[in-house]
């Protein structure tokens, strides 16, 4: 991109630094929001390994979880 607008690399980049907001965002109050859901999501899976109670769809919430979880860690460590 900077060849094409015939900028030095830093140029290219100060430029595209000063037109853009940059954001900083901390995950980590979600990160912990999260784990406290993974917990409870741990115990009522045990209740249902257990039998205490069925749920034919419990399976897909903790793969969403899981997922969640995975795509804020993978963001946390961009930074």
């Amino acid at each position: 991109m900077s060849k094409k607008a015939k900028l030095t690399l830093t140029e290219y980049i100060l430029k595209s630094s000063l037109q853009s907001e940059i954001k900083v965002v901390d995950l980590q109050p979600l990160l912990v929001e999260l784990k406290r859901i993974g917990n409870n999501l741990n115990q009522i899976t045990r209740k249902i390994n257990s039998g205490a109670f069925n749920s034919n769809t419990f399976s897909e919430v903790i793969t969403m979880q899981r997922k969640i979880y995975d795509t804020i860690i993978k963001l946390s460590e961009e930074k």
